[in-house]
């Protein structure tokens, strides 16, 4: 039976956010009660994988089951989009004011070309932010 797009999708969420908390498929394996070859061809789509062994995956992710079928606005996956966040806030806080400055002066460089509205505010909003 082929593998659809939505289940393709689903699959890629489940391995990025595995990977994402340096989880290796042998833990992920363990939770579900599985051997680590299972346990890949489940990831890979070759075995589907149950409602029961979902639930198994969600608690041994700590994520919400829903989480790995919702979808966003393009259909695309959401993943480590909101990690991305946490670490960028991160790294910024940990700067001294001159060196967020730089980052700032960067950002502002690097995104000046990109034409789309959203972007363009924040790029401005960055602007008078930093003088």
């Amino acid at each position: 039976m082929p593998v659809t797009k939505i289940t393709k999708t689903t699959l890629k969420r489940l391995k990025d956010i595995r990977i994402c908390k340096k989880l290796s498929q042998e833990h992920l394996a363990r939770g579900l009660g599985v051997d680590r070859t299972t346990y890949i061809r489940k990831e890979q789509g070759l075995i589907p994988i149950t409602t029961e062994e979902w639930l198994k995956i969600a608690l041994t992710l700590d994520e919400e089951p829903a989480y790995f079928f919702s979808l966003s606005e393009e259909g695309k996956s959401l993943v480590n989009v909101e990690e991305a966040e946490r670490i960028l806030l991160k790294l910024y806080r940990s700067l001294t004011p001159e060196e967020q400055q730089d980052m700032a002066n960067s950002l502002r460089l690097m995104l000046k070309g990109i034409k789309r509205k959203k972007v363009k505010e924040a790029v401005e909003l960055l602007t008078k932010l930093s003088h």
